[in-house]
């Protein structure tokens, strides 16, 4: 509870002075319609029952006293000001579920409000980077008088450190992995252009312009006042250091020497435009067997996750012998009576299972059975499944499917070396899978409820965290200012350094 009561404490000037200045029910803005007491608390009690009784992972990390607690005090904060505004609900709702330690447990804008993001100015022109604490332009807006490499200092006066410890509690992580939430501070397809304009938008008074304090290599501090832009066009500044948001355009291979290659796979997100994985990857692997190159760079640095299909044809291909994806797959239950007028996916069918597809646990879960899901099913290597050896690089981007992927092939090909960065995600399975949509019926507020628990085929996990790195390259301010790249550089040595190589594989 103390998290939720130093963001509250935060946002205090602009939240409540915009509560202050309506009545409930008016509102000159969607964010700023405020709700009355009573309809707080029948979403918050709606929100409560829904985690506690589908996420498998609701009280894994957290514990449920203090969970309890939180979803209260966000009640009594309306009741403190005789009501709660859409936008302080919607920054309320995502501090508690932040608590929950599950990447996949997030709420998304109400519909008037998520509409107003693409005609409203409340993003800066620019895409950027967290890196060491500090935030670096990567992608400039022409004409905004930024470019690559600026480092910004202050927004509207305000350290931008300050900003960003002020949206980091809103942002959710897997178990133990707080670092990732910079990588998400600074953009994110997630949260509609990253934590500190998706939420600072709601948080701080953001006007057409901004006023930003920058510093350009050694030169002194100057200030540049920019025009804010829309989604639309934040989107239209590229994929910057997000890479490809679907699978179809996430793969870049290129050979190295004679005897090596790379392979980049920026998502694994394949159901908005979906391709068949095996067209994709056999050529590649195909090419790698005929022209015989043994050693492989596999580069998931942006890879958060996204659909099994994708990512377990690229394990296939990097495994010497069959063997099953996840030991388990657990639903918390079965019985969602009560709620399906409130929450919706993309299957019809987890509204009312079939209890024939489960077994019962003694802890009262559910395991799904194996001709459900080809993640339990036993995984067999295609003819140009690649023997050789193997790199990964990592990143503190890598959670859900691409931490899955770590995790399992490092247990299955103990010689394989992972190079970068500690990652986030959970080595050990995350909650996921199949994801509820809950529609909070007073707000609009949309909540995302995971109502799978996976089991990585992996005994060796660190409890609640992600992959650790055998070799660490972390980027670093110095090597981004000069263009190097860490993580690809030390693969590219171990490569030309074959016993270097041989050192790395036994320790």
């Amino acid at each position: 509870m103390r998290a939720l009561c130093r963001f509250r404490t935060l946002t205090i000037a602009f939240g409540l002075g915009a509560i202050s200045a309506l009545l409930p029910g008016q509102a000159d803005t969607p964010e700023k319609r405020v709700l009355t007491v009573e309809q707080v608390a029948r979403d918050i009690a709606l929100a409560e029952e829904v985690y506690q009784r589908i996420h498998p992972g609701y009280t894994r990390y957290a514990d449920p006293s203090d969970l309890r607690e939180a979803w209260q005090l966000v009640v009594s904060e309306a009741v403190q000001n005789d009501g709660l505004s859409v936008g302080d609900l919607y920054l309320d709702t995502s501090a508690v579920l932040a608590q929950i330690r599950c990447d996949h447990t997030k709420a998304e804008l109400p519909d008037a409000l998520a509409e107003t993001r693409n005609t409203d100015p409340v993003y800066l022109p620019m895409r950027w980077e967290m890196i060491e604490g500090r935030g670096f332009v990567t992608v400039a807006m022409d004409g905004s008088g930024l470019q690559r490499g600026d480092e910004i200092l202050e927004i509207d006066g305000e350290p931008l450190s300050a900003r960003a410890d002020a949206v980091r509690p809103l942002i959710p992580y897997d178990g133990n992995t707080p670092w990732v939430r910079d990588a998400q501070i600074a953009q994110s397809y997630e949260f509609r252009g990253g934590g500190l304009d998706h939420f600072g938008a709601l948080m701080f008074e953001t006007a057409a312009t901004a006023d930003l304090t920058v510093r350009r290599g050694d030169a002194a501090a100057t200030n540049i006042r920019v025009e804010r832009i829309n989604h639309a066009q934040w989107r239209d500044l590229g994929s910057g250091e997000l890479g490809a948001r679907n699978f179809k355009d996430a793969i870049r291979f290129e050979r190295i020497g004679d005897d090596a290659a790379y392979l980049a796979v920026d998502t694994f997100v394949n159901y908005r435009t979906p391709v068949n994985p095996a067209e994709l990857y056999d050529p590649i692997f195909a090419a790698l067997q005929t022209e015989g190159r043994d050693t492989l760079i596999v580069d998931l640095r942006r890879n958060g996750g996204g659909s099994d299909d994708a990512a377990l044809a690229l394990v296939a291909r990097l495994i010497a012998s069959p063997a099953p994806f996840m030991r388990d797959i657990r639903v918390k239950t079965l019985d969602h009576s009560g709620l399906e007028d409130h929450i919706r996916t993309w299957d019809s069918r987890a509204l009312n299972p079939d209890p024939r597809g489960f077994t019962e646990n003694p802890d009262g879960s559910y395991s799904i059975i194996e001709a459900l899901s080809p993640s339990l099913s036993t995984l067999t290597p295609p003819e140009n499944a690649f023997t050789g050896q193997l790199i990964l690089l990592t990143s503190r981007n890598n959670a859900s499917g691409s931490t899955h992927l770590l995790s399992f092939i490092k247990a299955q090909n103990q010689d394989a070396i992972l190079i970068g960065e500690q990652t986030g995600g959970s080595a050990e399975g995350a909650t996921a899978g199949i994801l509820f949509t809950l529609t909070l019926p007073e707000s609009g507020i949309k909540m995302r409820v995971p109502a799978m628990r996976s089991f990585v085929n992996n005994d060796g996990f660190e409890p609640g965290l992600g992959m650790s790195p055998d070799i660490k390259a972390p980027m670093t301010v110095a090597a981004f200012l000069n263009g190097e790249d860490p993580a690809l550089d030390a693969a590219r040595a171990l490569i030309k350094d074959q016993s270097a190589f041989d050192t790395a594989a036994l320790d």
